[in-house]
């Protein structure tokens, strides 16, 4: 009977590890989708673990991806909403302005906008005191198109009484910049007005630096069934960690909120702010 329950339980194990290994696969791939498909080599990258899970697969999705390295920071598993409470209150106020540039009354154009961010200042103000800051855009495409661009409309000469010749050659430039051609013989059709607001945080939230400490030694040792076998690691308290430390795989870091897996051949370094910055 011992047997047969340690067979069963070697064959889950193996089970579990498949799926681990097909979960990592289709992230890494959805990394593929946002860098080389788009021709971006993210060799040339570290990959950045954020989420309560991610230190479980961040190293095996480093591998799978060519990378050399991976940051996994203390507060990982709350870096999200970290990062909500870190950045700008915005607000984004659009509308559908469809019509040929040539028929459109420049004037109107730029009353729309003055409104529309005017509204936007108003709905900020209503929860921030603080410097804000406005960025206007456009939605636009040729005419023959069934889709349009997103236009930035930095720099555009606001004082001027008509800014749609300005609009209509950021609208080229950006287009050619996409796909590599522009049409200026083609009537340009506007989409959509867009404006957005944002209240300026003056200073960000700064994490706490470590103390200098010597070494914090694992807590315990633990076997664990990696790639198709078990394997003896030391286990670390994640908040025990000294700035300098080293740590080198198999180890397992844990804390109350994460649990980060360092594989053989693995070297981590504590940071300053009590990161890991692992070595692939």
């Amino acid at each position: 009977m011992d047997r047969i329950a340690g067979a069963l339980g070697i064959d889950r194990m193996a089970a579990a590890h498949g799926i681990h290994r097909i979960v990592n696969t289709n992230m890494a791939e959805g990394v593929r989708l946002v860098s080389v498909r788009r021709g971006v080599d993210p060799r040339r990258f570290a990959l950045f673990a954020f989420g309560g899970a991610a230190g479980l697969h961040a190293t095996d999705i480093a591998r799978q991806l060519g990378l050399s390295r991976v940051i996994v920071p203390r507060v990982a598993a709350v870096l999200s909403a970290w990062g909500m409470l870190a950045t700008d209150l915005r607000f984004e106020v659009s509308k559908s302005h469809i019509g040929d540039t040539s028929v459109l009354d420049g004037a109107a154009v730029k009353r729309l906008f003055e409104e529309m961010e005017a509204e936007g200042l108003a709905r900020l103000r209503a929860s921030f005191a603080g410097p804000a800051r406005a960025a206007r855009s456009v939605d636009m495409r040729y005419g023959e198109q069934v889709f349009e661009i997103a236009v930035p409309l930095d720099g555009v000469d606001w004082s001027a009484a008509d800014p749609l010749p300005q609009i209509v050659e950021r609208f080229h430039r950006r287009h050619e910049a996409l796909y590599t051609y522009a049409m200026p013989e083609q009537e340009s059709v506007l989409v959509n007005a867009r404006v957005t607001v944002s209240g300026v945080l003056e200073e960000l939230p700064q994490e706490p630096r470590l103390e200098a400490a010597s070494p914090s030694p694992p807590v315990t040792m633990r076997q664990i069934y990696l790639d198709g076998g078990w394997v003896e690691a030391a286990v670390y308290d994640f908040e025990a960690l000294a700035p300098e430390q080293q740590i080198a795989g198999p180890a397992i870091v844990e804390s109350a909120m994460t649990t980060v897996l360092l594989r053989p051949g693995d070297h981590a370094i504590v940071t300053e702010h009590g990161w890991l910055d692992i070595t692939i």
